[in-house]
């Protein structure tokens, strides 16, 4: 687990701090709180930190500590945070910066197994994103899960009030950039959604016509090395280059269907195109799913795990997965 401290000698400031942190980081990192100098010292007596993120005024020790990041009174202050933003703008330039710095032989992956999940389909208002979003957020509650959308129009920023900012293309980037501080790198660029990690999804779709089918093969293996998301959900469309390729290095490929005439033929020639190729794997390991009538789907897409439809996925994957949702 990573362990992260908040210092500083203006209590009220770093304890607010501190408890957005925990919110932003998870059951991940560790996040520590020290408003005396002495205690920071007699800590690391003992015991080491990844990340220390301090006041300018507090003075930290040289050692046994990976990364520091001081908040700055001063805007653009050369190496240092402004500390008069948003508590998640501040640890998302935190993270920024601590890529930087830190050893990449000191940050911790997840080991064991790790579950790549795909969702596509060809029908289209087929509930997918609201499909792929309830399950991250069930499968957060127990595990580390992280989801990426590759929609041409997801208008999920829209809808979840969070605009502007990073999105996919910034984290296809540093995968590029061969970054050894990759893990930072996605810290710095997440938001979150109840315990879900994502990245928001790319704002100009046209960029991905100058994305190649391996680069985004390097994207997906690079978050499954460099990273400790023990779960990544794809929720994919045909825009992307080399889908099928990416299919078929998932655990789990979950297509939508539909009773409807129209929608039955689109599924059939894809399934049909799998199977006349080097791709019919990829049917071997989907599950073919018709989501129920639903009565009401929630604007605030935190709310989807209390919906009828989560009570759907929550059977799905206890079906699919031997009990990885919350009981």
């Amino acid at each position: 687990m990573r362990k992260l401290a908040v210092c500083g000698a203006e209590k009220e400031y770093v304890k607010r701090l501190s408890e957005s942190f925990r919110s932003i980081c998870g059951k991940d990192t560790e996040v520590l709180l020290f408003t005396e100098e002495d205690a920071l010292r007699d800590y690391l007596m003992t015991e080491s930190l990844n990340i220390c993120i301090a006041l300018e005024d507090f003075k930290v020790p040289d050692d046994r500590i990976e990364s520091v990041v001081y908040l700055s009174e001063e805007e653009n202050e050369p190496g240092k945070v402004f500390r008069y933003m948003p508590y998640d703008r501040i640890y998302s330039e935190a993270m920024a910066l601590s890529a930087d710095t830190s050893d990449p032989a000191q940050q911790p992956y997840a080991v064991g197994k790790k579950e790549l999940i795909g969702i596509y389909t060809p029908i289209k208002r087929s509930f997918q994103t609201t499909f792929a979003l309830t399950l991250g957020q069930i499968l957060s509650g127990t595990r580390k899960v992280l989801y990426l959308n590759f929609e041409s129009f997801s208008g999920f920023d829209t809808l979840s009030s969070r605009l502007g900012g990073s999105d996919l293309m910034d984290l296809l980037y540093f995968s590029e950039c061969e970054d050894s501080n990759f893990s930072y790198r996605v810290d710095s660029l997440k938001e979150r959604m109840g315990e879900l990690d994502y990245i928001s999804p790319a704002k100009a779709f046209v960029k991905f016509s100058f994305v190649t089918k391996a680069q985004w093969i390097k994207l997906v293996d690079t978050l499954i090395d460099k990273t400790d998301y023990e779960v990544i959900i794809l929720d994919l469309s045909e825009n992307v280059n080399g889908l099928l390729d990416i299919l078929a290095k998932c655990s789990y490929v979950y297509t939508i269907t539909d009773a409807d005439r129209v929608a039955t033929a689109k599924l059939a020639q894809y399934e049909n195109l799998l199977r006349e190729s080097e791709y019919k794997d990829i049917l071997e390991k989907t599950e073919n799913i018709r989501i129920p009538k639903l009565r009401e789907i929630p604007h605030n897409y935190e709310l989807l795990p209390h919906t009828e439809l989560a009570d759907y996925v929550r059977r799905l994957i206890r079906y699919d997965m031997g009990g990885d949702a919350d009981e």
